[in-house]
Parts: structure tokens; C-alpha cells; sequence
């Protein structure tokens, strides 16, 4: 165990059930970890951002507010609580913890909660609500739940992790419902959210930034999490997410559409067009701009003009074409 660092008793019955997974794991074939990690990529945030899109730009609009309200909001809940509590990774709490070195690039900054599980939660299990089909909402809750074990298996995260991640975004599914409804009565009232949101946001980035003490642990001369970087990586998490809640909520009020008017063929151009540019910003964007030297406050600018392409700058594109294709 690392010496710097001193575990409650609650922490350690967690440290024996990843130590137990670990010595099923180091005795089967990498087969299961290349698995679990294929498993675990439905809680990146550019597959379940491609999901949401499809919906939203092919299927139903109201319902793609919803989820990408849920994507939104998840990566600001969880990265805050992330920010909040500055829990270790697993392997940083107990030197006997031997994460799968495939998900170690995958796996960096504090631990709690599980990103992956609170995104897979949330959007997935907002799929779930809105579909209402017994079988799919079981397939689709039997995803989550793997995503979440796939997390422990890895050795990249602790039960509490886990289980808060999963109660994060289950959360929102049920409380997001309440405000889309609230908001839908009178469009203004997205004018008005995306303010409250932004301002909310804001006065977290702020206490993230300049109030929030960090720990500062070392082992042999080296810093275990540098905060400064977390806090870039806040920043420029926190623009993305508001570029997709304000870019629906905009969208809503000034051009909102209706994707089942467009034929199906419009329908399949558009959502054809539309994945490959999220693939195109997000994996391109995201790897080598954004998290690259560039200066934070730059790349969050960027961040957030992907978000808001996504959910405003694009649909109102091909809105107008689709209209105007109509008209000759």
C-alpha cells in the first residue's frame, strides 16, 4: 500500500473484492479483458453522443432533447463530483491492485465516480425510458450493468464508484423527464435553463479553479494526480457539455424541426453526414487539438463549438436545406 496514503476501514472489503477479481482475471485468457474493454466503450462520451444524434437529428426531436440533456448533464455532475471528491484510482490506494494495462490509457485523473458507468446509465438507460419495451429495456439495463462490471474487472475503478455512477445517471433519467415537460409548456423556459445552467456551471468552474484544495500526494518525488491538469480537463469537459445543452435548448426555442417530415431517404443522408462528422470532431478533435499542447482556454472554446455544431449548427443546416428542397 502506497505510504503516503492512509485507507478507512469501509475502503478495504472493496480492495478484497477487486483483489479477488484481479486472480480470476491474471488466471483466464486476455480474451475476457479485450472483452470487458470493448464493453466499456459504450461509456465514452462519443458513442453515447452518436446515439443521442442519431434520435435527435433521424428519430424524434424531443426525445434527442432528452438525451443529450442526460449526456449534458452527466459529464458536468460527474467530472464536478469527480473534482469534489479527489478520490485515488485503485491502484494508487493499494499497491497490490494490478489494473489491465489495455484500460490504463483509458483510465486517468481521480477515480469517483465511474464516468463510464454514469454515462452508460444515463443515456442508455434514458433509451430504456423512452423506448418502454420490456425486452429492449432489459437488454439495455443488462449493457449498463456489464459497462459497470467491466469497470471493476479492469481493475479501474471500486465498487463505490461503480454503484455511484450507476445512481448518478439512473437519477437523472427520472429527474430530467420533469424539466423537458416543464419546459416544453413554454419555449422561453429554454432561454431560461440555459441561463440557469450556465450560470451554474460557471460558479462551479470557479470554485474548481480557486477554492477547492487538493491533495497533493507524492511517491518517490513524483506528483500521483497534478490538479492543474484536471482542472484544464474540467474546463474544456464542462464547455463541451454546454454546447450541447445549449445548443438543444436553443434549438428547441429558435428552430426547432421535426425529423419525421423529412423522407427517409433525407432521414438516412442526414444521419449518414452527420455520425461521420461527430466521429470526425470528437475522436479527431478531442485526441489530437484538444488535448494536445494547446491552451486550455482555447481548446474549450473549440470544445464548445463542437457541442453546440452538434445540437444546433448542423440541424439548422439541414432544416433549411431539407425545406428548401421541398420548395424547388
Amino acid at each position: 500500500m502506497i505510504e503516503c496514503l492512509s485507507n478507512p476501514d469501509w475502503i478495504k472489503p472493496q480492495i478484497d473484492f477487486l483483489i479477488y477479481l484481479q486472480n480470476i482475471r491474471v488466471n483466464c485468457s486476455d480474451i475476457y479483458d479485450k472483452f470487458f474493454l470493448s464493453i466499456t466503450v459504450i461509456g465514452e462520451f462519443w458513442l453515447p453522443t452518436l446515439i443521442c444524434a442519431i434520435v435527435y437529428w433521424c428519430i424524434d426531436f424531443k426525445a434527442g432533447i432528452y438525451l443529450f440533456s442526460l449526456e449534458g448533464f452527466n459529464k458536468l455532475f460527474a467530472y464536478l463530483f469527480k473534482m469534489l471528491a479527489c478520490v485515488y484510482r485503485p491502484w494508487i490506494l493499494d499497491s497490490r491492485i494490478h489494473p489491465s494495462p489495455l484500460a490504463i490509457p483509458y483510465a486517468t485523473g481521480y477515480s469517483f465516480p465511474s464516468g463510464h458507468s454514469a454515462m452508460s446509465s444515463s443515456v442508455l438507460g434514458g433509451c430504456a425510458y423512452l423506448l418502454k419495451h420490456k425486452v429492449w429495456s432489459i437488454v439495455l439495463i443488462c449493457l449498463v450493468l456489464l459497462v459497470g462490471f467491466s469497470r471493476l474487472w479492469l481493475g479501474v475503478h471500486s465498487p463505490q464508484d461503480v454503484i455511484f455512477g450507476l445512481l448518478l445517471g439512473f437519477s437523472l433519467v427520472f429527474i430530467l423527464p420533469f424539466v423537458i415537460e416543464w419546459a416544453e409548456k413554454d419555449k422561453n423556459r429554454y432561454i431560461l435553463l440555459t441561463v440557469l445552467t450556465d450560470i451554474l456551471v460557471f460558479i462551479a468552474l470557479i470554485y474548481i479553479y480557486f477554492y477547492n484544495t487538493y491533495r497533493m500526494d507524492y511517491v518517490a518525488g513524483q506528483l500521483l494526480v497534478n490538479p492543474q491538469h484536471l482542472k484544464d480537463d474540467a474546463l474544456i469537459t464542462f464547455a463541451y457539455s454546454l454546447g450541447l445543452i445549449n445548443g438543444c435548448f436553443l434549438c428547441a426555442k429558435v428552430s426547432p424541426f421535426n425529423p419525421k417530415e423529412m423522407s427517409l431517404k433525407q432521414r438516412i443522408i442526414i444521419g449518414a453526414v452527420g455520425s461521420a462528422g461527430v466521429i470526425i470532431l470528437i475522436k479527431f478533435a478531442f485526441k489530437y487539438v484538444l488535448l494536445s499542447d494547446l491552451q486550455p482556454y482555447y481548446a474549450s472554446f473549440l470544445a464548445f463549438l463542437i457541442g453546440l455544431t452538434i445540437t444546433l449548427i448542423y440541424p439548422v443546416i439541414f432544416t433549411k436545406l431539407s425545406r428548401k428542397s421541398k420548395m424547388l
